[in-house]
């Protein structure tokens, strides 16, 4: 009996050991999730799909979930807006100059759509239709800490798109007017008119 008492143990060490292996300092593993695989839009910052912008907005190591979900959402709503200022300044700079105005005007007015674009507020049509998140435990020196990974993808249409950047050339025509500067109001006038021209 001892003999078999002695067998049971040593294969119980043996087993056990190997079965629940003991994390390192420092190392962490996935101990939860809202899906059984990550997405694959998780590594997309941003991209086009048929006319429609999806970004992917990010918050590693939240303490908390609902937090991490809105911080995410809030990095993928900078992220938008962030895309739609780059063309916005791209368009804008790249039609002022094609004008022949001022480097100063050409700043200058390009930054009055750019401004427009960024606040937010003024954004419409966001939408998120997928979102994703994590949680985490790392052993730590102090013992064991848990965290959230959170992801969300937040899309616009092209329609919501095309109507921010109307409104970021329209803002830009306005201050031309009040200027009563005409070759920076054409410019923008020839900017909405092309926009139009992508819609139909």
């Amino acid at each position: 009996m001892k003999f078999i008492a002695l067998i049971l143990v040593l294969a119980f060490s043996i087993f056990g050991c190997s079965g629940s292996k003991e994390m390192q300092i420092g190392e962490e593993k996935t101990i939860n999730a809202s899906t059984s695989s990550k997405p694959d839009w998780l590594m997309k910052t941003s991209e086009f799909t048929d006319g429609d912008l999806y970004v992917t907005g990010v918050m590693t190591k939240a303490y908390d979930m609902s937090f991490g979900m809105n911080q995410a959402n809030a990095d993928g709503m900078q992220k938008l807006v962030n895309t739609m200022g780059n063309e916005v300044k791209t368009q804008t700079t790249q039609a002022l100059q094609g004008a022949n105005m001022s480097d100063g005007d050409v700043g200058r007015y390009s930054s009055f759509a750019i401004a427009w674009v960024s606040d937010t507020k003024r954004i419409m049509g966001v939408t998120s239709p997928e979102s994703y998140w994590e949680k985490v435990e790392k052993n730590e020196p102090s013992g064991l800490t848990y965290s959230y990974n959170c992801y969300t993808r937040l899309k616009i249409s092209k329609k919501d798109y095309q109507a921010s950047l109307y409104g970021a050339y329209d803002e830009m025509k306005k201050q031309a007017q009040k200027e009563n500067n005409q070759k920076a109001e054409k410019v923008a006038d020839d900017l909405l008119k092309e926009l139009k021209d992508q819609s139909k």
